[in-house]
């Protein structure tokens, strides 16, 4: 089965016709470099085992449950760095060059690597978690929960988004990514790290509930920032505030104007309490 997307994006005239076709979307900074450094890590497992008939790095840095509890936390990080073997790499490879591009493309690389890698945390911790509670787990590596939390965003932010499956039929992108979820799990068949997918998905849906501003992909860069939303809290408190001094400036004007014509003593009790308070409040400064 081969999986390829296609897209028609509309460029700058460059042409008569208008658009160019290519197959996936930009590779973007971050996507590369993270491609890189998987490429990388994939020939030194291979030559470590082919050279020293050893697996240095599995055993260093894969997720070993135990491990992690022994006090080498660092594994819940460097086991999406490793796979086993190639159609591991390139499908989940595959995958973060299609959705990750495009995912960093509208947030930016810090939020977009800020994302990766918890999703590819949390996909470790579940997996230490499951196995405390009872469910071995063996030996994890791989990218995929990582890549399972960028398949959850992307669905998020772009449902119904039309994507070609296999070049030939159109699915919608929240179906599309179902599928790609299936395939990457049978692709590693009874190898497959569930724990970590199911944790790098709870990792993506959670961050796509929290931080609302990566769901807005009409800006790029945007995240939530508690500096922001203080800034815009304040904001708010001080439009309301100026929208009640001119209420209270059009209301005092009326009852001086009562005053002026019929004396104090027309004004009810609230009214002369209204008077003082905004006298107080909004002309005493």
């Amino acid at each position: 089965m081969s999986l390829k997307i296609c897209e028609f994006e509309f460029m700058p005239p460059r042409s008569p016709s208008g658009y160019e076709l290519r197959f996936g979307p930009e590779l973007t900074s971050i996507v590369r470099i993270l491609l890189i450094a998987n490429g990388i890590v994939f020939v030194l497992q291979f030559l470590t085992q082919m050279l020293f008939k050893m697996h240095f790095l599995e055993g260093l840095f894969a997720l070993s449950p135990a491990a992690v509890m022994g006090g080498s936390v660092w594994q819940l990080i460097t086991y999406s760095f490793l796979h086993v073997d190639f159609f591991h790499l390139l499908f989940n490879m595959l995958a973060l060059w299609m959705f990750g591009s495009e995912l960093e493309s509208t947030w930016g690389g810090k939020p977009f690597l800020k994302f990766y890698l918890f999703a590819s945390f949390l996909g470790g911790v579940v997996t230490v978690v499951a196995s405390i509670s009872g469910f071995p787990q063996g030996i994890v590596m791989g990218a995929s929960g990582g890549i399972f939390g960028l398949l959850v965003a992307y669905a998020i932010l772009w449902p119904n988004r039309e994507i070609l499956f296999m070049m030939i039929f159109p699915l919608r992108a929240k179906f599309f990514v179902m599928i790609l979820m299936l395939m990457i799990v049978f692709a590693q068949g009874g190898r497959a790290a569930h724990m970590a997918h199911l944790g790098g998905a709870i990792a993506g849906f959670i961050l796509m509930k929290l931080y609302t501003g990566w769901k807005d992909n009409s800006s790029k860069g945007s995240s939530w920032s508690l500096s922001r939303y203080l800034q815009k809290r304040r904001f708010q408190r001080y439009q309301e505030e100026m929208y009640n001094r001119e209420n209270a400036k059009k209301r005092v004007d009326d009852l001086l104007e009562k005053i002026s014509r019929e004396g104090m003593n027309s004004l009810s009790r609230s009214e002369k309490k209204f008077l003082n308070d905004a006298s107080q409040k909004y002309f005493n400064e």
